[in-house]
């Protein structure tokens, strides 16, 4: 069973790709991925779920004091008691009626329940957390010193042993899981073969803004310094579920037809659009990051959830990326960057050096051979 909760994508992300990965490597194992509430606990769906992402995107200044007050055990005990409250009873039936014989959980929120319900009905059910944060993150994925860690970086491990007093041989730095679509490059052949397919310029360089569910904050003011300064660079927008984003960038564009600007909401072609693309700027979510890494992109990152992200932007940064909030900054070191072919390919080096290991195999075997 793989476990996991919607507060943000990369939780449920990473479950499946782990699950498509172990069923290419071993088609006869059984694998069963569950959401931790069951979709009658609504309760539990908004309180963890929907204000999560109301903190993380519009409530301003709300998450950095959630994510403080996490770092406290009390506060850590008050959320485990009310995860275990909605969750416990579910997962002993869940482990009793399917025969469960290996847990692997994707959310710290979850681990605890688990463990409990594990000890409940069979300790001989193996279990192992991931955690999906690469470089920085809650010390509440570290809540049992005992358990079987898998990390993405060295980075992440030392926190793990120096700060939450896990074991060594207790945590083990794995390949972030990352769907094989985002795991090859393309040829510039191909390159110019997707700007065709998808309706955009061969011949100018694109900027892909792309922000998660809600779209990246700022993408307004972005477009507003594209717009006044005659930007000759074409423009591609994720908006997600942000319908007044998208009617706003709609009508920007038919007001300023010199503007190569391309809106979308929901794609399923994000692999395509960061292949297609010359530079990207985005927010230091953890999938949106190692997949721009992984296509080697150079990469403008505007914002970070406080602690939880902060590993992820100095990571980037650290391999010659860019931090940059202000919309007027962003679009000068965009044009900094496409002001020569020689800049722009000083800034592709680096994004080209900027390598991680992502053969998730060794995450497959690891989990099949406890």
């Amino acid at each position: 069973m793989f476990i996991y909760l919607n507060t943000g994508n990369g939780h449920r992300a990473q479950a499946q790709v782990l699950k498509e990965a172990v069923l290419d490597y071993a088609p006869d194992v059984h694998i069963d991925l569950q959401n931790g509430f069951s979709e009658h606990e609504h309760f539990s769906h908004k309180i963890l779920e929907l204000f999560y992402g109301l903190a993380c995107n519009y409530i301003h200044g709300a998450w950095p004091i959630i994510y403080g007050l996490g770092e406290f055990a009390p506060f850590q005990k008050l959320v485990r008691y009310s995860v275990k409250f909605q969750t416990l009873g579910r997962l002993k039936k869940l482990l009793r009626e399917k025969q469960i014989t290996d847990v692997v959980s994707f959310h710290f929120a979850l681990s605890p329940s688990i463990y409990d319900a594990i000890k409940a009905v069979d300790k001989n059910i193996r279990f192992t957390v991931i955690a999906t944060d690469p470089f920085t993150g809650p010390k509440a994925w570290f809540f049992n010193k005992k358990l079987d860690y898998l990390v993405a970086s060295e980075e992440f491990r030392q926190f793990a042993i120096q700060k939450c007093g896990v074991s060594p041989q207790n945590v083990t730095v794995m390949p972030f899981l990352l769907n094989k679509k985002f795991r090859t490059g393309i040829s510039e052949t191909e390159k110019r073969a997707l700007r065709r397919q998808y309706g955009f310029d061969e011949t100018k360089k694109l900027v892909l803004l792309a922000g998660g569910g809600e779209g990246l904050p700022g993408t307004l003011k972005i477009i507003n310094q594209c717009i006044i300064h005659r930007a000759d660079f074409a423009v591609a927008v994720v908006c997600g579920r942000n319908k007044a984003l998208k009617k706003s960038l709609t009508l920007l564009a038919k007001a300023n037809a010199l503007l190569d600007l391309h809106v979308f909401e929901f794609v399923d072609f994000m692999d395509s659009l960061i292949k297609m693309s010359d530079l990207v700027v985005s927010k230091a979510g953890a999938s949106t990051v190692m997949e721009i890494v992984s296509l080697q992109k150079p990469f403008i990152i505007n914002t970070y959830i406080h602690g939880q992200e902060l590993g992820n932007m100095r990571f980037v940064v650290r391999g010659g990326g860019f931090f940059i909030r202000h919309s007027a900054d962003i679009f000068r070191k965009i044009n900094q960057i496409f002001s020569s072919p020689q800049a722009y390919q000083e800034c592709l080096s680096r994004a080209q050096k900027l390598s991680i290991d992502t053969d998730i195999s060794k995450v497959v075997k690891y989990i099949l051979e406890k």
